[in-house]
């Protein structure tokens, strides 16, 4: 299953996100963005919380404390600047679209696919007249 891309590596990636603070400044920062697996969507579907997005930010951006990348948590998340929000959750969303690079092309499902054979028999409709 693995070598088919369906146990995902959850290793975070690294972004660098711009916003403009409340003060009128920009600011620049690095973060990392753990994927989410299907386990950890599950688990948020579960929670309680009316603010699942704010969940999400909290588990899946993680920061550097004492040398050591930690969840920001949903406390701090719910207390983002809301510019910031939004550009972490681009992030999310960029670092899941990751994803599709080990799993296979997708198959057409176009009228056109049939094979030859199948395409050279006449249609069984009648014709209008």
């Amino acid at each position: 299953m693995k070598s088919a891309g369906a146990i995902r590596d959850l290793a975070p990636v690294m972004k660098t996100i711009d916003w403009r603070g409340d003060d009128g400044e920009d600011y620049s920062i690095d973060v990392h963005v753990k994927p989410m697996a299907f386990g950890m969507a599950m688990d948020l579907q579960l929670e309680d919380s009316p603010d699942k997005r704010a969940a999400a930010i909290g588990q899946m951006i993680l920061v550097e404390e004492a040398g050591k990348l930690v969840p920001l948590g949903t406390d701090n998340a719910r207390a983002l600047n809301s510019q910031l929000g939004f550009k972490l959750l681009t992030a999310i969303n960029q670092a899941m679209a990751g994803e599709a690079k080990n799993s296979r092309p997708r198959k057409s499902s176009s009228a056109n696919s049939s094979s030859t054979e199948s395409a050279a028999e006449p249609s069984q409709k009648p014709v209008s007249a």
